[in-house]
């Protein structure tokens, strides 16, 4: 019952002050997004421009670091300053919101002035745990304390998918998942203590060991509870506003309701995650009480008429810009739609995948592209197929390196409950064709190619595939980067497992790995008249959220879901059905959102 009064205490904190603290928060939210990050975005571009560095990414990141040894001490130098960027933003936050909590008075001016003097905890010997704590603690175990100027240090999608697979690193990464978590719990007050009470860092990050030994479980369950009300008010705010718009739509005012209802989507969003994040922030200052250490006043609270008048203007300035944005939405727009691709061929699992009978089947869907993969064989030749070996599919510890191309076509794949041989690309290529199906070819490379390998595949297939519409796509930059010198008709693209700054090539795409993209990047990929197509997006709501990105192409498992998604939101679909699938691309309505 103890953590439910404390819950209950601080949503009584917050309807005290609640503007106040929306208002440092939403500050803080503002200059960290509006200002900084493109600030930073723009640092970094520049300066893999002048480096000529095309792409940075965790595959080249080795070859940055010794080919281009002034620009590595730049980048290093830019992580430097995105971690002291990061602790003045919590020193703005914790020292604000401790600043309303107790009653103290202090003037901004006075806050960021003591978190710019709190940097001398920074010292060398320091400065080690402190990035560990903010690149590995803060992303991981994250829910209490989070930024957005760390927000690209994560594990993709693709990368958890896989590990799933595999028993024991699913148990490793479970175990990393439950260290960072306790690790998290036990240096909850690392920052407070540090920015607050004007400790060292590594005494702080001791002290928050030892005042944590016997509270690890109920610091948990606090934060489970407001983690549980958050989406519980988010959920019945979306939900009630849904329905709401579901009856409006029987009356002649359903457009203009539609627009309100909108509105209040998107105002319920920022004041849902606004109050999500004092919360937190108020549990990380005063995990006990919410008014321990208040100071005592009898002084009335001044009002200031400008700030009152600044806060009422970009208030309504923001809900103008929000009303605007409903109204375009709801006449539908801002719902381009994109390329529908089947990854591997298959649908649902409704065949083995790379193989003839799959093709046939998920083709008769119409899908705009039917990706698909190639290996080299040992004679030169080119078979469909994803792995570099033949375990998992055939059951044989062999590689198709190792065997020549008539062999490879006499084995037997199994997947999904079905089987079926494995195919030769002019096999594939030819059905496709037969069938009017376009397809996408991911070129498969391992150090086994030969040196002919990309010059055959031209001299064979590159004017089959431009005549066709077909587009070619690899994981090996340098070899998208020869096909796109020698055959320069060919729709080419990299694929970017790892997203972390828009890249500068003069390929025609990307194929970013879905839960690493941004709109950031896509805009700044749109803006070199480039594409980008997300993979591999299996989740209705990540599929809609993919389409409100503006990416350019879809590359899922599930063919049929993607369509349904695309035609609930071009096949004429009610303001509220419009309103439900705009709620699904909110990702963590009302979650903290520290810098958000």
């Amino acid at each position: 019952m103890r953590s439910f009064r404390y819950v209950y205490h601080l949503l009584r904190e917050f309807g005290a002050r609640w503007g106040s603290y929306l208002l440092l928060v939403g500050a803080v939210s503002l200059l960290t997004s509006g200002v900084i990050l493109p600030l930073l975005r723009w640092i970094t571009a520049a300066l893999l421009q002048r480096a000529h560095i095309p792409y940075l990414g965790v595959d080249n990141v080795l070859a940055v670091l010794t080919q281009h040894p002034f620009a590595s001490l730049g980048l290093l130098g830019l992580l430097v300053l995105i971690l002291l960027l990061v602790y003045l933003q919590f020193a703005l936050l914790l020292g604000g919101i401790d600043n309303i909590r107790r009653r103290t008075g202090l003037r901004l001016r006075t806050i960021v002035m003591e978190g710019i003097r709190d940097l001398r905890h920074l010292s060398l010997a320091s400065f080690g745990f402190f990035a560990l704590y903010l690149l590995l603690i803060v992303p991981f175990a994250g829910i209490v304390i989070h930024s957005d100027l760390l927000s690209k240090v994560m594990i993709p999608t693709f990368v958890v998918d896989w590990i799933a697979t595999k028993p024991w690193l699913a148990v490793l990464l479970l175990a990393f998942y439950l260290v960072v978590t306790v690790l998290g719990i036990r240096w909850i007050h690392v920052l407070p203590n540090t920015i607050l009470h004007d400790q060292p860092l590594m005494v702080a990050a001791r002290h928050s060991w030892q005042a944590t030994r016997h509270h690890v479980w109920q610091y948990l369950w606090r934060v489970t509870l407001l983690t549980v009300l958050m989406a519980v008010l988010s959920y019945a705010w979306t939900s009630g506003l849904i329905a709401l718009q579901t009856t409006l739509d029987q009356t002649r005012v359903a457009f203009p309701a539609a627009v309100t209802t909108l509105t209040l989507l998107l105002a319920g969003q920022e004041l849902l995650a606004g109050m999500g994040s004092v919360l937190f922030l108020l549990f990380l200052v005063a995990p006990e009480s919410p008014t321990a250490d208040r100071v005592p006043s009898t002084l009335r609270p001044r009002h200031h008429w400008l700030r009152r008048a600044l806060v009422l203007g970009v208030g309504g300035l923001i809900v103008a810009i929000m009303a605007a944005f409903g109204a375009v939405y709801m006449r539908g727009a801002l719902t381009e739609q994109p390329l529908t691709i089947s990854h591997r061929g298959v649908d649902a699992g409704n065949g083995v995948q790379n193989t003839l009978p799959a093709l046939r089947k998920t083709a008769a869907e119409r899908p705009d592209y039917v990706e698909m993969d190639l290996h080299e064989t040992k004679d030169g030749q080119f078979i469909v197929l994803h792995d570099e070996d033949l375990r998992a599919l055939a059951g044989i510890d062999r590689t198709p390196h190792s065997l020549t191309l008539a062999q490879l076509t006499q084995i037997t794949v199994r997947e999904n409950g079905h089987h079926a041989k494995l195919a030769s690309f002019d096999d594939y290529l030819a059905t496709a064709e037969a069938l009017d199906q376009k397809l996408i070819v991911e070129l498969k490379t391992t150090s086994a190619d030969s040196p002919q390998m990309l010059a055959h595949f031209i001299q064979r297939y590159a004017q089959r595939l431009i005549a066709h519409g077909d587009r070619v796509h690899s994981l090996n930059y340098p070899l998208m980067v020869q096909l796109h010198r020698r055959v320069p008709a060919l729709y080419v693209s990299f694929i970017m497992p790892y997203s972390l700054v828009a890249p500068q090539t003069d390929l025609s795409a990307y194929t970013v790995e879905y839960s690493t993209l941004d709109t950031s990047l896509v805009d700044a990929v749109h803006a070199r008249h480039q594409g980008v197509w997300a993979w591999t997006v299996n989740d209705r709501d990540a599929m809609a959220a993919m389409v409100f990105a503006d990416v350019d192409g879809i590359i899922t498992d599930d063919l049929s879901t993607l369509k349904q998604v695309l035609a609930a939101q071009s096949d004429h679909p009610s303001y509220a059905q419009r309103l439900r699938i705009f709620a699904q691309t909110l990702s963590g309505l009302g979650e903290p959102v520290v810098s958000n």
